[in-house]
């Protein structure tokens, strides 16, 4: 019994000990439970060893007579400590729980704590790139006015050399701060007062000596309890907008001076309609010494009467709400000096920069004298425009009837001049031509009796060899057939030239006559012959599509005139242009059922502007430059087609193709 006894001593001291070393092991902060755990351990170490040694003691005493009780009652003890160890093993269990949950809310009290600090260290490293990066230098000190911090922009808006930044030394840097400003004595005693008043919240300007300024804003800092922690100093240099500041106020006052000179009223309102300003004019008939006082005062407390207020008050907000300047509104006015006025006035709508109505400014110009002029002059000015009415149709009439003459003028020295040519060339051409057919046959004779005499005598002499080489014989007879023939072609085409002149220029058609259209076109066409190719070389193409027409009773020369210079446009529209593959002229012509001819002219150019269309047709006028037209062509063409003839002469334009409309009846009446 006592090896059990000391079995289970030294268990129950083993177990204890490495319960308490377990509980050693945990945080120094878990003692409490430490402590009740190692308490309960001895308590129950103790109860075990008294109970042991009260059974042991009475063994010895009663010995063997008490052998059967001892043992009964060993066994008691043997049931009640294993009852006791079962209740120490539950209650360690249960103590290890709670130990480990207090290590598990320690663990997650040292993230958080974790967490806590890196938000910490963010939210500081975001706190010192916002002083280093802003335009402020700061300063700070702490409650017994040592520096703490001062950031890069304050040593350098005070200018403070980078060797003594270095250096770090705080005292040197504050007495070179104070000998900065102009009045360092004033500076001093300012901050020094500042120190003792923690309180304050102060903001000024300080000058110093190298004529800068700096703005300097400071408070005290304070913890959330109210404790005193320091005090913080925001200096900024402010010298540009001072400069700033001074040149709007100089500004201001030259553009108040400039209105105050100006012949007209200005003002301008709010958007409520309330002044903000007026020039000395508008003050004085206002009934005001000078402009500043009409500042916030509206119409109804100027000297005008209720009525004026009220048409003034509904025609600012018509212009503001429909942001609509109204210009040169006359109006009636009772001014302060009791003469009743009559103003031009003019409203305007005033934005802000993002194009919002904040206001209107109102320009007047007194026009009482004008007015009264005005009311004489009405009747005059009737009669005046009368007048300017009937000269400018005369005019217009003389605009057409001396581009008409010009025109006529020009054409008829031109018909003179070519029928003239024509005549001259059409003498000696039909001398060459009749002469051909004769040459021609001469020489087809000397060439047979050279035959015979080749056949006659076949062995020429030696002299005579030689110069049938000398001649080159063989070619000369095989080319000058060829030759009499192109000499009779060229004087064909001659002739045929001389007849298109002749055709063109109708000389001896002054009168109304009916003729073949397409002679006219062709003719024209050859004219221009030598002009039907562009700056790059390439030849202008003519497509010629002819319907089947009968004679038409037009003036012929005057016609052609039309085509010439619709034709001639045409071509310098094309011959400029170097970038269209083909450039093409087409002419159709066709019956209509009314019995109306039509030609259509058109080329594949750039077209005619848009901004000029409407003006294509008026006298004078052309987009060709000096000295290239007269601006003439077209608006006689009109007046040939739609006067003479009583057609239609009109066109379409856009990039890629041009096409003049030319209609004219079969008959005339």
């Amino acid at each position: 019994m006592l090896a059990t006894i000391c079995v289970f001593f030294s268990c129950a001291l083993g177990h204890g000990a490495h319960v308490l070393m377990m509980l050693f092991a945990s945080q120094h902060h878990l003692l409490l439970l430490k402590f009740q755990i190692g308490v309960d351990i001895i308590t129950a170490t103790v109860a075990i060893t008294y109970v042991a040694l009260r059974r042991y003691y009475s063994f010895l005493v009663d010995g063997p007579l008490l052998l059967t009780q001892t043992q009964e009652q060993l066994e008691i003890a043997n049931a009640e400590l294993k009852s006791l160890n079962a209740k120490l093993e539950s209650l360690v269990l249960e103590r290890t729980l709670e130990l480990s949950r207090a290590n598990e809310e320690l663990a997650a009290k040292a993230t958080e704590r974790q967490q806590i600090i890196s938000a910490l260290n963010r939210s500081n490293a975001f706190l010192k790139a916002q002083q280093e990066t802003g335009v402020d230098g700061i300063l700070v000190v702490d409650e017994n006015n040592q520096v703490l911090y001062y950031n890069q922009n304050f040593y350098q808006i005070w200018q403070i050399p980078e060797s003594l930044v270095q250096q770090a030394d705080d005292r040197k840097i504050l007495e070179l701060v104070g000998t900065k400003p102009v009045n360092e004595k004033e500076f001093l005693a300012k901050v020094n007062y500042l120190y003792q008043h923690p309180e304050i919240v102060s903001r000024d300007e300080i000058l110093l000596k190298d004529g800068r300024t700096l703005d300097r804003y400071t408070a005290a800092i304070y913890s959330s309890e109210g404790t005193y922690h320091g005090r913080i100093w925001f200096f900024r240099d402010i010298s540009e907008l001072k400069a700033k500041e001074e040149e709007l106020r100089q500004s201001k006052e030259f553009l108040q001076l400039i209105i105050n000179v100006m012949p007209q009223l200005v003002a301008w309102k709010d958007r409520n309609s309330i002044y903000l300003g007026c020039n000395q004019k508008s003050a004085l008939i206002a009934g005001l010494e000078a402009p500043e006082q009409i500042v916030g005062k509206n119409d109804y407390e100027l000297a005008w009467k209720k009525e004026e207020a009220d048409f003034f008050r509904a025609c600012d907000a018509r212009v503001m709400e429909s942001n609509q300047a109204e210009m040169h509104i006359i109006e009636p006015q009772q001014q302060a000096s009791g003469k009743q006025a009559w103003l031009d006035t003019s409203k305007l709508p005033l934005h802000d920069k993002d194009g919002n109505v904040i206001g209107i400014l109102v320009v007047i110009d007194d026009i009482t004298e004008r007015k009264a002029a005005s009311d004489a002059l009405q009747a005059s000015e009737a009669l005046l425009k009368h007048k300017a009415s009937e000269l400018e149709a005369t005019l217009y009439e003389l605009q057409q009837t001396q581009a008409q003459l010009i025109q006529t003028e020009k054409m008829s020295a031109l018909g003179q001049l070519v029928a003239g040519v024509a005549h001259e060339i059409n003498n000696p051409v039909n001398f060459i031509f009749g002469n051909l057919t004769h040459a021609s046959q001469y020489i087809d004779e000397l060439m047979d009796l050279l035959k015979c005499y080749q056949r006659e005598y076949p062995n020429p002499s030696s002299a005579l060899l030689n110069k049938m080489e000398d001649i080159d014989y063989k070619y000369l007879i095989i080319d000058l057939p060829k030759l009499l023939s192109s000499m009779k072609i060229g004087a064909t085409r001659i002739r045929e030239i001389v007849l298109s002149l002749r055709t063109f220029s109708r000389l001896d058609e002054a009168s109304m006559k009916a003729v073949n259209i397409h002679d006219g076109i062709d003719s024209t066409l050859l004219i221009l012959q030598s002009r039907l190719k562009n700056k790059a070389g390439i030849e202008i193409k003519v497509i010629k599509n002819y319907a089947d027409l009968p004679d038409v009773q037009c003036y012929a020369g005057q016609l052609n005139q039309v085509f010439m210079n619709v034709l001639c446009n045409a071509i310098d529209v094309l011959e400029t242009e170097i970038n269209i593959p083909t450039p093409t002229i087409e002419i159709r012509t066709k019956l209509q059922e009314l019995h109306r001819v039509i030609i259509t002219i058109a080329d594949n150019g750039y077209g005619i502007p848009e901004s000029v269309q409407k003006q294509i047709f008026d006298p004078f006028f052309t987009t060709k430059p000096v000295g290239k037209g007269t601006g003439l062509g077209l608006s006689i063409s009109y007046q040939i087609v739609v006067n003479k003839h009583g057609g239609v002469f009109n066109f379409t334009s856009a990039p890629g193709k041009t096409e003049f409309w030319i209609e004219i009846p079969l008959t005339q009446s």
